[in-house]
């Protein structure tokens, strides 16, 4: 059996880093995916952890373009008494497309710095 999916789509809204309860850093996002037969956007909610949702906080912001491979991932979940299955994609990796500069990694007045781990991003 194959579970795999490849998206590629605009970030909705600004990302936020969480940590789960194992202290795994993980990030909950949607995918603004085009269709090709409609002028209608598919709305997907989607999940990346460790590295990949740290670099993503760091260099991503809303209206970001990017690739994502990952797997279709359900869930059951109860609320008053009616059950619903949630269904996510959980990315394996994400490609940036597009280099939205972050207003804090860029000022009109101070150059750009990086440490040891940034990784410069340009079209």
């Amino acid at each position: 059996m194959l579970n795999k999916v490849t998206l590629v789509g605009r970030l909705t809204r600004d990302l936020e880093l969480r940590s789960s309860v194992n202290g795994k850093p993980y990030v909950g996002f949607t995918l603004a995916v085009n269709s090709n037969f409609t002028d209608q956007a598919a709305f997907i909610p989607c999940y990346a952890w460790n590295k990949t949702a740290e670099n993503m906080v760091k260099y991503l912001n809303k209206g970001s373009l990017i690739a994502l491979d990952g797997r279709i991932d359900t869930r059951v979940e109860v609320k008053d008494g009616v059950q619903y299955t949630i269904v996510q994609v959980v990315a394996n990796s994400i490609s940036f497309l597009n280099s939205i500069t972050k207003k804090e990694l860029v000022s009109e007045t101070e150059p750009i710095k990086f440490d040891g781990d940034d990784a410069i991003l340009w079209d």
